[in-house]
């Protein structure tokens, strides 16, 4: 007889191979006797607060400060005055209709509610991204039982003081609201494990919801953490399972990556195609398949939504056309056989576990359900009142509402999915942005060295764990941590190999990266604290050897500020020191120049040499873990460095890699110029303007009820009453002061959105062509090539510094023409024509 979900025993307290065990804590709340012999509790509180609880707190204070500190002084980066213009259309009542080119419907939503409550300005546009990056850095706070404590901390103080954290988090863009999401969903899969409560379910199914409905990398994230689990339940059910999943997985990626044929394209993408619709191709390997639809770009663009009235036809006749056009993908061999194969698996492991039994009359998931087990628990635990069915009510409705735009756009059901996939697979051909493979290392690298570290030796730990347990260096790492493990390379592996990366996407890395360098750190700096004992009543305690962390502190400080100091004096003269020649008994000596390299590798030995001798005074664990400590105090401090300059100094100037393609702050001030001008002259925004077919133009210039716009390039002079023009430099013929559309204004020229020198920075260039001088290396390049050599190490420095990548900033320009009777009262920083 097969016991139900409902009448499982619970696991005995001694069952920890198969649970998510607590680590231990390396700051526990001290516990001390109660005299009366009462029961132990933990200390200090104060009505209920712990000091953990205060920190929390603190963290929620700073946080929203510096998620809303100088919110709206930056000029809007192009993708953020198209969510803030699609927001504010919303929220005027005009609808919207989900568009996977600007993905989900959720932050549009979120922007048009920021604005009724608050307004519409540069500040509230950016206001809900801001709310959820103050959330994230408390979000730690809930996984502390199972990440432990400490790490759960330190997970949410660098959480804060991140630098692309901080950016994305004051940021219009989806990330922010997806990060959130993803680590609700995290701390969800956490917590119902250890507790198989149903309200982790819940909200786990509701942040799925939310995130689907935000952004199309929820698809990856999916991926990324289904896998793990669907492995661990085979693992422990049916173990014939596990390879069967894994030919399941390599045969869709070869169906969809591989084996179909090639299009031909044009400069944006589009297949070449005959008089008959039929594209040209290279036909694929193996089986001469043709391409998939998404080869074509064109494709994307018509198959990512569809409206009810599309065509002023009904939703009947739209449904029958979309679905008409979603069988040209589908009816490709390769969707076709992925379905069949994946049904075909669904079909087997389900007979494998459920339905064959064995010798004694029992299935797979008897026999599982009879060993026990916490983990066999928490998924038996699904079936339980229903709860699964609930989780999923609660996830189709918010995937219905939203998609449909509250019942507005009903086709919205099926182009949620099937546009968001089909769109995005498509862009990943595309390769928009044209960034390397190794564009997220450089990124993290550059921005974030203390998780690249922590998370690596957190790698380390989790290959090597169970042997350092053995000699009690650490203990077993848990299964939070290996999660964590695969989330963070998985993560890191299939954004890198995604076609399209952006600086904005690096928060999905970064995310679990985070989390494994807390666990990490936790494990390291445990071996701080030793057992001391009390010489007034001989009981033992911890401490934390506050004398030696403060003379090994203060020997690495010295040692690190003489290096700063030197390399720092070294690079500015400019050029290198030299030895003076020296006579010796046995010769002379030659003067020579001091190698740069020279100062680093000191400094190296010198922290080497203190680390010796404090292991053999103090001993090695305490002397290793103290040397990690210095250094990720010292590493936090060019961290919030690079967050400030990052976020308050260089926010619209992309001299950061992080500021991609970013409008001038020169729009922003112009049209603040002609606002203040249009009060003037009619109390209001009516002043006649005209602008072009330039995005940020809709949102920056909506207040003015008398604009004009016109598409391409001007093409005669402006009506009179026109005022002021605002055009890009592309869409005016010849030079700007010959230009006859023109007369009658004064113009100027500025930048309308310029971005990074990448290539010039982090660009890797083949040998050959560096030997034949084709192409200027790169600084990553130099590092590669020439890691000693002086100018390589003060083009690093410079750059890591001072942000000085060594090459000018590109620009595509605007240009601004006012009526001369105007220009006196436009604002300094205008003045005549330029071309």
């Amino acid at each position: 007889m097969t016991s139900t979900p409902s009448e499982l025993p619970r696991p005995a307290v001694t069952e920890t191979t198969s649970e998510l065990p607590r680590p231990e804590s390396v700051v526990e709340p001290p516990v001390r006797p109660d005299p009366t012999g009462g029961v132990r509790r933990a200390a200090p509180s104060i009505m209920g607060l712990t000091l953990e609880h205060a920190a929390y707190l603190l963290l929620a204070v700073l946080s929203g400060v510096l998620h809303v500190w100088a919110l709206g002084d930056r000029a809007l980066h192009h993708d953020e005055t198209l969510h803030a213009w699609y927001s504010w259309q919303l929220y005027q009542g005009h609808g919207h209709i989900h568009d996977p080119l600007l993905h989900g419907p959720f932050l549009y939503y979120v922007g048009a509610l920021v604005y009724w409550l608050f307004g519409d300005n540069d500040t509230t546009a950016r206001l809900g991204a801001a709310l959820f990056g103050t959330v994230l850095p408390l979000l730690p706070f809930f996984v502390r039982r199972e990440l432990g404590r400490p790490a759960a901390l330190m997970a949410a103080v660098y959480l804060l003081i991140s630098p692309t954290f901080l950016y994305v988090g004051r940021f219009i863009r989806h990330d922010i609201y997806s990060i959130v999401f993803e680590m609700l969903i995290f701390i969800a899969i956490v917590r119902y494990s250890s507790t198989h409560q149903r309200r982790w379910l819940y909200l786990g199914a509701a942040a799925f919801g939310f995130m689907i409905t935000n952004q199309e990398t929820s698809y990856l994230f999916v991926l990324m953490l289904v896998t793990p689990l669907l492995l661990l339940f085979l693992w422990r059910v049916c173990k014939p399972g596990i390879p069967l999943l894994f030919l399941l997985g390599l045969a869709l990626a070869m169906l969809f990556f591989v084996l179909p044929g090639t299009a031909t394209v044009d400069g944006e993408h589009r297949a070449l195609r005959d008089a008959e619709g039929m594209m040209e191709y290279t036909p694929g390997p193996l089986f001469g398949w043709y391409p998939l639809e998404t080869d074509d770009n064109t494709y994307a663009l018509e198959i990512r939504n569809r409206a009810d009235n599309h065509n002023n036809q009904s939703l009947y006749e739209n449904l029958v056309t979309y679905l008409a056009d979603l069988w040209r993908f589908f009816g490709h061999p390769a969707p076709l056989i992925a379905a069949a194969l994946l049904i075909t698996t669904m079909i087997i492991l389900i007979v494998l576990i459920w339905l064959i039994p064995d010798g004694n009359g029992q299935t797979a998931w008897q026999r599982a359900i009879e060993r026990g087990g916490s983990v066999i628990q928490g998924y038996a635990s699904l079936a339980q009142d229903w709860r699964w069915l609930g989780a999923l009510v609660i996830f189709f409705a918010i995937y219905f509402f939203l998609f449909t735009g509250f019942l507005s756009n009903m086709l919205g059901t099926i182009t949620g999915t099937t546009g968001s996939l089909l769109y995005w697979l498509a862009q990943h051909n595309v390769e928009r942005g044209g960034q390397p493979p190794h564009y997220y290392l450089v990124l993290l690298t550059v921005y974030e060295p203390l998780i690249v570290f922590w998370a690596g030796l957190g790698m380390f730990f989790l290959v090597i764990g169970p042997v350092l347990a053995l000699l009690q260096w650490m203990q077993r790492p848990p299964l939070i941590a290996y999660l964590l493990g695969w989330w963070s390379l998985t993560a890191l592996g299939l954004y890198s190999w995604a076609g399209e990366k952006m600086p904005w996407l690096t928060v999905h890395i970064l995310l679990p990266l985070v989390l494994l360098a807390a666990w990490s750190a936790q494990q390291v700096f445990r071996h701080l604290r030793g057992r001391g004992r009390s010489a007034e009543t001989g009981e033992t305690h911890v401490t934390w050897y506050p004398w030696r962390l403060v003379i090994f502190g203060g020997m690495f400080l010295s040692a690190t500020a003489l290096g700063f100091i030197s390399l720092t004096t070294y690079i500015r003269l400019g050029q290198p020191l030299r030895l003076a020649e020296v006579q010796v008994p046995w010769g002379t000596i030659p003067a020579m120049d001091i190698p740069l390299a020279v100062i680093p590798l000191t400094l190296l030995l010198m922290l080497v040499l203190l680390t010796i001798a404090a292991g053999m005074t103090w001993g090695w664990r305490w002397s290793l873990s103290a040397l990690l400590l210095c250094m990720t105090l010292m590493g936090s401090v060019y961290t919030i460095r690079n967050t400030y300059r990052l976020n308050y100094v260089s926010g619209d100037v992309p001299r950061e890699m992080l500021i991609y393609t970013q409008t001038s702050p020169d729009v922003m001030r112009m049209v603040r110029y002609v606002e203040a001008l249009s009060m003037r002259q009619t109390s209001g925004m009516d002043m006649p303007i005209l602008y072009d077919n330039e995005t940020v133009w809709s949102w920056y210039l909506r207040n003015f009820t008398s604009g004009t716009r016109i598409s391409g390039q001007i093409q005669r002079p402006p009506d009179p009453e026109i005022q002021v023009a605002f055009l890009l430099r592309e869409n005016i013929a010849g030079a700007i002061d010959e230009n006859p559309a023109l007369r009658g204004f004064e113009v100027h020229r500025f930048p309308l959105r310029w971005w990074f020198p990448e290539a010039q920075t982090y660009g890797i260039h083949s040998a050959s062509d560096l030997n034949q001088g084709t192409v200027q290396p790169s600084i990553l390049d130099r590092l590669l090539r020439e890691p000693l050599a002086d100018q390589t190490i003060i083009d690093v420095w410079n750059f890591l510094i001072h942000r000085d990548p060594g090459a000018p900033l590109g620009s595509s320009d605007f240009v601004i023409a006012v009526r001369p009777s105007l220009v006196h009262q436009l604002g300094p920083g205008f003045g005549a024509g330029e071309d």
